[in-house]
């Protein structure tokens, strides 16, 4: 490891796909700043000599202007930035809240052009890169999601945009498009099941069973979050990174479902819908 590594600043890094990044990108060669809400969350991070924890609610202007700060104290600059904070609202969309609607966005898709915005004056000196945590909900809309796969079908244009009007002064933008990883996500869905919110929606039946089905899939069925690190790692250091990585163990059907017609991947959901309802169901009665 050189004296004067590269740095990067990953957000969200408390668990998951974010600290996984975080630790693989320090081993690998890296400085990097871990950014979370909640600083005390990232003690095992603070272990690791390569890693400067700095608290970072991509939502609060003031954090963000403070880590700019202690970046721009460091000589080497800033190479790379990983927007993965994000949080995930999930239930019927006619029953969803307009507020809850726009506090999936203000992270998700405001706090991410608030921290990018505030950076890029660095990444330019550096013709660095801009990472962005996409899922493959940015591109594969799935029913009671709905806040969720709407905040990263924005990700995405908005990504697209930016590739588009920064890409002649040298930084490069990547999209990492992940499917079900096994992270801490899955037990925060729990509670929200658990919470039983809309419990007088007509769509609850299936809400809730699909709600279960995702669940019980992602914790038994997903790919570790170091898939995810280890192509993140891949996006900023090859010298001509693809636009969009996907990070899936059937990245081939998810291929599939960005060529197939609107109509037919339509029927190939209300299928799925009616099956795993038909599914929860009995085995409620067994």
């Amino acid at each position: 490891m050189s004296d004067n590594p590269k740095s990067i600043l990953v957000t969200g890094t408390n668990s998951g796909i974010g600290q996984a990044t975080a630790e693989y990108l320090a081993s690998h060669g890296f400085h990097v700043y871990a950014g979370a809400r909640n600083i005390a969350a990232l003690k095992d991070l603070c272990k690791n000599q390569n890693i400067t924890p700095v608290r970072l609610d991509v939502t609060n202007i003031e954090d963000i202007i403070e880590v700019k700060k202690i970046v721009e104290q460091n000589a080497a600059g800033l190479f790379g930035l990983v927007n993965n904070a994000g949080i995930t609202k999930a239930g019927p969309l006619m029953d969803v809240s307009v507020e809850d609607l726009r506090a999936q966005f203000e992270v998700n898709l405001f706090g991410v052009h608030q921290i990018t915005q505030a950076l890029f004056p660095l990444l330019l000196q550096t013709k660095g890169r801009i990472v962005m945590m996409s899922s493959d909900s940015g591109f594969f809309a799935t029913p009671f999601v709905g806040p969720y796969c709407s905040s990263k079908f924005a990700l995405e244009g908005y990504s697209d945009s930016l590739r588009r009007e920064i890409i002649s002064y040298g930084v490069k933008v990547i999209l990492i498009e992940p499917g079900r990883i096994t992270t801490p996500i899955w037990s925060k869905g729990e509670k929200i099941l658990k919470n039983a919110k809309y419990t007088d929606s007509i769509f609850w039946k299936e809400a809730k069973a699909m709600g279960e089905y995702a669940i019980q899939k992602g914790k038994t069925s997903g790919l570790p979050p170091i898939a995810v690190a280890k192509t993140v790692y891949h996006a900023l250091i090859a010298a001509k990174p693809k636009l969009r990585y996907i990070v899936a163990k059937n990245s081939f059907e998810y291929k599939l479902m960005k060529i197939f017609p609107a109509w037919y991947v339509d029927r190939l959901v209300l299928k799925k819908v009616q099956e795993v309802t038909r599914l929860v169901a009995q085995k409620a009665e067994e």
